[in-house]
């Protein structure tokens, strides 16, 4: 019987094939008895879906399954992932999402697995990632703040330089890169009983799953086992992660419960009236957000930051940290030490 299955996410991937290639033969030969690899397709149109399905022809273990989906249209991220959610095996208990810039350890799914089980109510859970260099940390575990920012637990540091990675920790999500969940949890607990909300597309489903899961009484931990290295934002590049950046961010101040949330209207109008200006790309960004983010409120309702680890924020010491809300890029790092673990009754 499969005991798990790994979703792996393609999307026009011929600029970086080499890489897409690498990564989906790291996961076919990944260290784990009894898995199956769906390999889903976004309606690609550069010939990258052919490709990658005469590599898995020609390389493909005897004793792994591999199962290929192509989308008509593409569905993001979110859409996509869960596609390859709805086509697993109906035994799996784990399911891993990956994505197809991300080259995986061998042991890596089996390791990530062998922890998950030690806690039941841990629902999803990752390692350590690094970047394209292999010693820049690329994510230990995502992180949301108190401003709604969201973003990678110590990004760009060098592992000596962010000690705490070699201990297991609380975090806000567990980022999409490479993530594992508990398919039990994931159906009992989110709308349509699938992982992700579909509406997201991207730069917001992996945080958005992480609040839902510490709201309804589980949990997401960062593990500390070397699990990949990512070419970071291979697929998104440019003003289409701009977009979809801002506007999960701006969804995500609507639906996050946080002491700050009656001054959000600041940090909106703020972006508005700057983006106006500036680039109207991203001030449709900005209202499509805020229409996400009212959507968002009526299927998942408010969800209380103080449930889950978050980053605590001091408005008056750091005004210009906050206004514009935190995020990865800021030069403040975010370390596992910056993370508050609160636990409140949230079921």
């Amino acid at each position: 019987m499969v005991k798990a299955s790994l979703v792996w996410l393609n999307y026009n991937s011929m600029r970086f094939i080499d890489i897409a290639l690498k990564s989906i033969d790291s996961v076919l030969n990944l260290d784990f008895d009894g898995f199956e690899v769906i390999i889903v397709d976004n309606a690609s149109t550069d010939g990258s879906f052919e490709t990658i399905r005469r590599y898995v022809e020609e390389r493909k273990p005897s004793n792994v399954r591999v199962k290929l989906v192509r989308n008509n249209r593409n569905l993001g991220y979110a859409g996509g992932m869960n596609v390859g959610w709805s086509a697993r095996d109906p035994g799996v208990r784990y399911i891993a999402f990956i994505n197809n810039d991300l080259i995986a350890e061998p042991d890596s799914l089996r390791k990530i697995i062998e922890h998950m089980e030690g806690d039941e109510k841990v629902a999803a859970a990752n390692g350590l990632i690094y970047q394209g260099d292999g010693k820049t940390i690329s994510s230990a575990g995502g992180w949301i703040s108190e401003k709604s920012g969201a973003g990678d637990v110590c990004w760009g540091l060098l592992r000596e330089e962010c000690p705490q990675v070699h201990r297991e920790h609380y975090v806000s999500y567990a980022v999409g890169a490479y993530m594992v969940v508990k398919t039990n949890i994931i159906s009992s607990v989110m709308p349509g009983g699938k992982p992700f909300i579909e509406e997201t597309f991207l730069y917001l489903d992996d945080n958005l799953l992480g609040l839902i899961l510490w709201n309804r009484g589980y949990r997401v931990k960062y593990i500390p086992i070397d699990s990949g290295i990512h070419f970071v934002s291979s697929t998104t590049k440019g003003s289409v992660g701009a977009y979809y950046e801002l506007r999960g961010f701006v969804a995500r101040l609507y639906i996050t419960k946080t002491k700050y949330s009656h001054i959000k209207w600041l940090q909106l109008l703020r972006r508005l009236l700057s983006n106006y200006f500036r680039d109207k790309t991203l001030y449709k960004a900005v209202r499509d957000g805020m229409g996400l983010g009212k959507k968002l409120s009526h299927t998942v309702g408010p969800l209380n930051l103080y449930c889950a680890p978050y980053i605590k924020i001091n408005l008056l010491s750091d005004v210009r940290r906050i206004l514009p809300g935190l995020t990865a890029r800021d030069k403040y790092t975010v370390k596992l030490t910056d993370l508050l673990y609160k636990p409140i009754d949230c079921r």
